[in-house]
């Protein structure tokens, strides 16, 4: 009898210790951008739970009982500090620079114990961004309500590493308001229309403008959809192949 509980004791204990091995790693993303990101690089047996699962609602992230959450600069901080009380958080900073985008992504994978994929998949990213074709166009990137990107910001760092040639009124600056006389006056080769939506809307109101239409009419035009303007780092690859025109 005594041998029998015993051999009981041990396959309740080993069906435990199975059941326990066979849970994958859970990763939450709290950024809609990490959430086609992650499943490129982190290990195929590990259980992603995007954005759209959860709501970023704190305890249907609980519910999940992840092993880690992967959250962005901009997540709202209160999130943040009470599920750090339950789980382990990486963060993932929007960067200002390629150097920057290379340390925090090698940071997130070694807090995750998988370095090495994390380098593989940033030796991916640059091998893929090496093979895009030379341009020689000058290029202007403008956003609705007549913003543009400055010289300090990531998409000016990107641009430079390509070697595109980057036009922007203010060089220290991450985003400025241009105006439609100042624009005009800008000779950029390419313009790219980054953000705006099909529908008619106020912020789109100068795209119709009788000075500007002709304008761009002369130059080149490429639009960058929201989904990927939106995922600048994550998606520079998808970004830089709509600038230079590649399917």
């Amino acid at each position: 009898m005594i041998a029998r509980l015993t051999l009981v004791s041990i396959v309740i204990g080993w069906l435990s210790l199975t059941t326990v091995q066979a849970k994958p790693v859970t990763v939450v993303s709290l950024n809609p951008c990490f959430d086609a990101w992650l499943p490129q690089w982190l290990p195929n047996d590990w259980e992603i739970i995007p954005t759209t699962a959860h709501g970023n609602r704190l305890e249907q992230v609980l519910l999940a009982q992840p092993d880690y959450v992967v959250y962005g600069t901009f997540t709202h901080a209160r999130l943040v500090n009470q599920l750090a009380r339950h789980t382990q958080m990486v963060l993932v900073e929007q960067p200002q620079t390629w150097a920057q985008w290379q340390r925090t992504v090698a940071e997130a994978a070694t807090e995750m114990a998988i370095t090495e994929r994390g380098q593989a998949w940033l030796e991916q990213q640059q091998d893929q961004l090496s093979q895009l074709p030379n341009m020689e166009q000058s290029v202007l990137v403008l956003m609705p309500n007549q913003y543009a990107w400055g010289g300090a910001s990531w998409l000016a760092q990107l641009f430079a590493k390509q070697q595109i040639q980057w036009i922007s009124l203010h060089q220290d600056l991450v985003l400025y308001q241009l105006n439609l006389e100042q624009l005009l006056k800008l000779n950029p080769e390419l313009i790219v229309l980054e953000g705006f939506a099909k529908p008619y809307a106020r912020a789109n109101d100068w795209l119709w403008h009788s000075a500007l239409t002709p304008w761009l009419q002369q130059r080149q035009v490429r639009s960058i959809s929201t989904a990927v303007s939106g995922c600048p780092a994550t998606r520079a690859v998808d970004y830089l192949q709509a600038v230079v025109g590649e399917p």
